[in-house]
Parts: C-alpha cells; sequence; structure tokens
C-alpha cells in the first residue's frame, strides 16, 4: 500500500463499507453515502446554525424513519459527518497531489495552487463549518478536535512520501505545512470579503515564493523555537 492509499484508508469512514457480502446491505451503505453527501451540502450551503436532521434527509432524499434506522441519534449522525469531513478532504488532497507532475510540483510549487483549488470546494466549505462550530458546540468540539489533530498528524508523516523531494527536510516541511494551512484558512474565510480572485491570486503567488525560501532552507537560520531575535535580545537588555 503507497503513501496515498495509506492515507486515505486512515480515514476512510466504517459507514462508507457495507456490513456484508449481501444486496441489502450494499444499499444501506450507498444510502448512509447519500446521507452525508446531503449533509456536506446542507452545511456548505446553510451552515452548521441551520442545518437539521431534517434538511439533511429531505436533501438526502429518505425518510425521517431511514434517517433514524441509520442514524439513531443526532450523536451518531455528527460524528459520522465529521468523519466524512476529513475522508474527504483526505480525499481531494491525494487526488490533487495525483494529478500534478513531478517538475511542476518540484520547480513550480504547483502543490499549493492544488491545494486551493479543493479549499475552494463546498467539501470544504462544509469542513469550514465544523470548524467554527467546534469552538464553542461542546458536541461537535469532542469529536472534530480529536479528528483533526489525527488528520494533522497523518498529513505530516505521509508528507515526505507524497513530496519526496522534501523527504529529508522534515521540519521544513512541516513549517510550510503549517503556514501554507493557516493561510489558506484564512482566504477561505475571505473569499467573498475580497470580492474577486486578483487578491487571492496574489497571496498564492506569494505563498508560493515563501514556500520556496523555506525548500531551499533560506529560513533556517531564523529566530525559532522560542529564542528572541538579537534585536529582541539587546532591547531586553535595556535597563527599565
Amino acid at each position: 500500500m503507497d503513501s496515498r492509499a495509506r492515507f486515505l484508508a486512515d480515514f476512510e469512514p466504517e459507514d462508507l463499507a457495507p456490513e456484508g457480502p449481501g444486496w441489502q446491505q450494499r444499499k444501506s451503505a450507498q444510502t448512509r453515502a447519500g446521507i452525508l453527501e446531503a449533509a456536506i451540502d446542507c452545511l456548505a450551503l446553510h451552515g452548521y446554525a441551520r442545518t437539521t436532521t431534517q434538511m439533511i434527509a429531505e436533501t438526502a432524499g429518505v425518510s425521517r424513519g431511514a434517517m433514524l434506522h441509520h442514524y439513531p441519534t443526532k450523536s451518531d449522525l455528527i460524528r459520522s459527518i465529521i468523519a466524512y469531513s476529513f475522508y474527504k478532504r483526505s480525499l481531494m488532497m491525494v487526488e490533487g497531489v495525483k494529478r500534478i507532475s513531478e517538475s511542476s510540483r518540484v520547480e513550480e510549487f504547483s502543490g499549493i495552487k492544488i491545494l486551493w483549488d479543493s479549499f475552494s470546494t463546498r467539501d470544504f466549505k462544509a469542513y469550514l463549518e465544523l470548524n467554527i462550530a467546534s469552538r464553542t458546540d461542546a458536541e461537535v468540539r469532542e469529536v472534530f478536535i480529536p479528528q483533526a489533530r489525527r488528520f494533522g498528524q497523518a498529513w505530516r508523516e505521509e508528507g515526505g512520501e507524497l513530496f519526496p523531494e522534501w523527504a529529508d527536510f522534515p521540519e521544513r516541511l512541516s513549517l510550510a505545512n503549517d503556514l501554507v494551512e493557516a493561510i489558506m484558512e484564512g482566504l477561505a474565510l475571505n473569499v467573498e470579503v475580497w470580492e474577486g480572485p486578483d487578491r487571492i491570486d496574489r497571496m498564492i503567488e506569494f505563498l508560493k515564493q515563501v514556500v520556496a525560501k523555506i525548500f531551499t532552507g533560506e529560513f533556517d537560520s531564523a529566530p525559532g523555537n522560542g529564542q528572541a531575535s538579537p534585536k529582541r535580545r539587546a532591547t531586553a537588555r535595556k535597563p527599565a
């Protein structure tokens, strides 16, 4: 199993796997997948606060009874939606990396643009709704935060294989990954506020330049890990 398949397998929800070999089990798995896709649609279009179980059932085209059969409680549904959201995110990222050539990835850092494309989808909008909800909703937070940490850890562990040019520089890759994720989540929140693609395109190009400098080690000697810069240390020595 290669790194891409391993990464996806780590986050494939149990809901998508038939509980047995028969036709009925396959149909049930398809129904659950349809419900989860409907949940992603509702979150992306209406936001977490306005998304209800009834709305998801209507969007999926299933009865209230069928919904309760597969997800007896709201907690069951939330847990499955969060797991499915992370699976969709991992699928988008892995499929995006597969689409770019090695030369484009290494020389042009085109993986950044591909990653931004995944941040512009309805799947990521749904993920963002869950992320924001996890700040104030204890039920979402209980599931989302551990899953997010596990996702980040898995992405860092597989990053050297998905991006082999970084394999010898895990610390640089970790820094680049944190920077890219932080900036892109900010861009995703402001995409409508900024009114048009020009500012976003400019930020993506700037981000490529910064990541290129991280890759070449230009920032390796920069102050970090809690160390103050020479200027700040000098300032700190001045008497009060």
